[in-house]
């Protein structure tokens, strides 16, 4: 029996679209270290599947003929690319793009991260009100609440 891997589990990180309330300036850099953690540990673990599907893809080769990575033929069906031969090659070239994609996500999130490191210098209140504005799982907009306006604070639960 084939062992699978297992799920990766985050306790704290929660993936929310769109808005991202949080309740202190201590709790965005933990939500921004976890999501940061987690888009690494992804591209990480897709690396390994690509490096395996690679040296599988190899060992198939005939003899000292080593075969080209080549495309697999997509064909666009409705608004999805739709491909029905070779599942190994599409799997390669399906993996492949979604690592770059979470690691594309884990590089701006750190430097979003490394930008919140600076509002200790401007005088942040520690316990100020964050909604973060995530767009395609990245932090694209903060806004800080540092009066914890109550008509803006009871609009949107928080994480924590």
């Amino acid at each position: 029996m084939q062992e699978t891997e297992p799920t990766p589990v985050l306790v704290r990180l929660k993936f929310v679209p769109g808005l991202v309330k949080l309740n202190s300036v201590s709790s965005l850099k933990l939500y921004l270290r976890d999501l940061m953690n987690f888009y690494e540990r992804e591209t990480d673990r897709y690396g390994d599947k690509v490096g395996r599907l690679i040296r599988h893809l190899d060992s198939q080769a005939d003899g000292n003929e080593v075969k080209k990575l080549r495309e697999v033929e997509w064909k666009k069906t409705g608004m999805v690319m739709l491909s029905t031969s070779e599942p190994e090659r599409g799997t390669l070239e399906l993996l492949i793009e979604a690592m770059e994609d979470y690691k594309a996500k884990a590089t701006r999130t750190a430097e979003v991260l490394t930008n919140i490191d600076k509002l200790d210098e401007v005088g942040v209140p520690a316990d100020a009100a964050i909604l973060v504005y995530m767009r395609h799982g990245v932090p694209l907009r903060i806004l800080i609440d540092s009066k914890r306006t109550p008509e803006v604070d009871s609009l949107i639960a928080p994480l924590n």
